[in-house]
């Protein structure tokens, strides 16, 4: 009953200050009409305001929810230099160690049971392979090539499953086209799709993770670390592999892959792009697709023939592929991308159309951009076309490899052509809901 009564103390005020608000004005407009000077305000008006200012206050403080308390600071009673003290960077295994009596006895003391303990086993091993390292209770550890003790990285079966769940998560939630092609794949090679596809999510969320264009340049340290990690995967470095999901995912599944140079190729095109400049011509955009998502076809090929010969033919179409898809997907990631005012459209294209990336943000040359859209749709149909005219020399077993892909670009130009090439429209966004189906037919009947 309380709060209805300061509620409605709340409102009445606040109607009469908009009341009060109104007699000033129509007091100022019947002073200008009769031409008289203003001085102030009639003191009805103004006794008016102040009442209703008061009561809204009283109301309002009723209304608000109520203080909290102060809590009591824990660290009140320390002083600034146990406040300030930072224990973690204090280390304790440095060289005064080895300078001190104490340490080089009790060093002794240690080799002298280490020793005992061995000739009591019966183990009589010589100085030199002292050093040497056991591998066999690393479960799902991989020997390094160069066996030095910087490259082990012990993963459990525990760390393993749930870097594997973590990128599965990650797929699904931002790639569900691959998530869906994964799932028609062979269950025997899920994981290390798993493993290569989230290492494409995860390098294609770096731009949206950074805003270049305030000079956050933190983009290219973490594609360093990811050539850094890649690196150490592929034993091209002596650094330990990061505890990171992906990873832990790569090294575990993926690490036996024959074509480690596409991933790698795959994070220098990433980086190259990481500043958000506009294409030059069409062909960049091809070129683009073909070092991404034709490196990821071409992965995925190698993963299913393991073991088996294929011609360099299959993987010169799923190059081309990854182009077209490039192309596609520049089309439909026009419209968010001009919400963080990046236009990615090839220059040559725009200019041949009499437009301008301005233009296109500003939307205000439609029919224009519709031309821009028709071009790029026509040369993505091209390109998919002639993949798909070649069906024939790919293997059966790897054309659901293609289908995923070919499927999405079907999607984003049959909604364009519906949505008379407009480049602003959101029906490109929505997700393809018959995919699955798709997908279905697709490996039933060997065709993409």
């Amino acid at each position: 009953m309380a709060t209805t009564v300061y509620r409605l103390i709340t409102i009445i005020s606040l109607v009469s200050l908009l009341h009060c608000a109104y007699s000033a004005a129509q007091h100022r407009s019947y002073l200008r009409l009769t031409e008289q000077p203003f001085i102030n305000l009639p003191s009805d008006v103004l006794a008016q305001t102040i009442v209703s200012l008061l009561a809204l206050i009283y109301g309002t403080s009723f209304l608000s929810a109520p203080f909290q308390f102060i809590k009591k600071d824990q660290h009140h009673d320390r002083t600034c230099d146990e406040a300030l003290n930072c224990p973690s960077f204090i280390t304790f295994d440095n060289r005064a160690k080895a300078m001190s009596p104490e340490f080089a006895m009790m060093k002794a003391i240690r080799e002298a049971n280490a020793a005992r303990r061995v000739e009591m086993d019966g183990r009589k091993t010589s100085s030199s392979s002292k050093n040497t390292l056991n591998f066999d209770n690393i479960p799902g550890a991989r020997v390094p090539k160069n066996a030095k003790p910087t490259r082990i990285l012990e993963i459990t079966k525990e760390q393993a499953d749930e870097a594997i769940k973590s990128c599965l998560d990650l797929i699904r939630k931002h790639d569900r086209e691959s998530y869906l092609t994964i799932l028609a794949m062979p269950k025997a090679v899920q994981v290390e799709l798993i493993a290569i596809n989230a290492l494409n999510v995860e390098l294609a969320q770096i731009r949206d993770k950074v805003d270049t264009r305030r000079g956050d340049t933190s983009a290219m340290y973490r594609l360093q670390f990811w050539k850094d990690a890649l690196a150490s995967i592929f034993d091209a470095s002596p650094l330990p592999v990061p505890r990171q999901p992906v990873a832990i995912a790569l090294c575990v599944a993926a690490s036996r892959t024959r074509q480690p140079e596409l991933l790698a190729k795959l994070v220098q095109t990433r980086q190259a792009t990481i500043g958000d400049k506009q294409f030059e011509n069409i062909e960049a955009v091809a070129e683009y697709g073909r070092n991404t998502t034709g490196a990821i076809l071409q992965l995925e090929i190698d993963v299913l023939s393991r073991g088996s010969g294929v011609d360099d033919k299959v993987f010169e179409l799923a190059r081309e592929l990854g182009a077209s898809y490039a192309i596609a997907n520049l089309i439909r990631s026009t419209h968010p991308l001009l919400a963080r005012g990046i236009v990615l459209l090839p220059r040559d294209i725009v200019e041949l159309h009499g437009t301008s990336a301005d233009a296109i943000y500003n939307k205000k040359k439609i029919e224009e951009s519709r031309g821009v859209a028709k071009d790029l749709a026509r040369e993505s149909e091209r390109i998919l076309e002639n993949v798909r005219d070649q069906i024939d020399q790919i293997p059966k077993d790897l054309r659901i490899v293609f289908a995923g892909h070919a499927i999405s670009i079907d999607f984003i130009l049959g909604t364009l052509k519906k949505k008379d090439f407009d480049l602003y429209s959101a029906f490109l966004q929505r997700p393809n809901g018959l995919m699955v189906w798709k997908l279905l037919c697709c490996k039933l009947t060997g065709r993409f």
